[in-house]
């Protein structure tokens, strides 16, 4: 197959893609006909192309994926949790996607979560409240405040989509910018605190990206592919 960036991180797989540029090179209906009838009537419920595209890359890297693990990739077979986290049987996965950025994870190894975020001007004063007091301090007193937001916000994220947990939870998570692990206690009993770990990697100038798992990770391995 080929049109999918894919890295390597210890048992992590993460599939890239530039949606753009497969659209512009695949029948949109035809890479509709690979997912499941509720999957295909989800993605046509979006109002934007780019959006119905963005999902149904998202699920056949997925499904790619699944297939090189040499697990069941039926898609039809993915549950949800009570928070809403889909997931499957013995294999944990992720997607995210910003503008025409579309990432999926795949792991056996344990939960994992990612986000990616085009850079964008914002109002930054807006988020202050998904951030503890020490973490705003570093942003609005860094040289470069809005990379900074965005350096913490896709660190944050991928947390939540790791845990499984709301939005709500993102002040009640305090990063060390010169850590790459964190402890996290749902009832904030830190005898009973789990390590995660995270990394932020490099998706060029305008994107943040950033990865959060239970299993600890070292080196990446990045291959561009370009066409499904």
């Amino acid at each position: 197959m080929k049109g999918i960036l894919f890295l390597f991180l210890c048992m992590v797989k993460i599939y890239y893609a530039d949606s753009k540029s497969i659209g512009e090179k695949n029948n949109l209906t035809l890479l509709l006909e690979k997912l499941p009838k509720e999957m295909r009537d989800k993605a046509l419920r979006y109002r934007r192309i780019e959006d119905t595209l963005n999902f149904v890359l998202g699920k056949l890297m997925l499904k790619k994926g699944l297939e090189e693990m040499g697990v069941d990739n039926d898609l039809g077979k993915i549950q949800f949790n009570e928070n809403g986290k889909p997931f499957l049987e013995n294999v944990f996965f992720n997607i995210t996607h910003s503008e025409n950025r579309v990432v999926c994870a795949i792991t056996q190894s344990g939960e994992i979560g990612i986000d990616i975020e085009k850079e964008k001007e914002i109002d930054l004063s807006n988020f202050e409240n998904f951030f503890t007091p020490k973490e705003w301090t570093k942003i609005t007193e860094h040289p470069f405040p809005l990379k900074k937001f965005y350096w913490y916000w896709v660190r944050k994220e991928s947390i939540i989509k790791a845990l499984g947990v709301n939005l709500s939870f993102l002040n009640q998570i305090e990063l060390d910018a010169e850590s790459d692990f964190f402890l996290f206690s749902k009832n904030k009993n830190t005898e009973k605190s789990k390590k995660w770990f995270l990394k932020n990697l490099d998706f060029g100038d305008e994107y943040f990206f950033a990865i959060c798992s239970e299993v600890e990770f070292e080196v990446v391995q990045m291959e561009e592919m370009r066409i499904f």
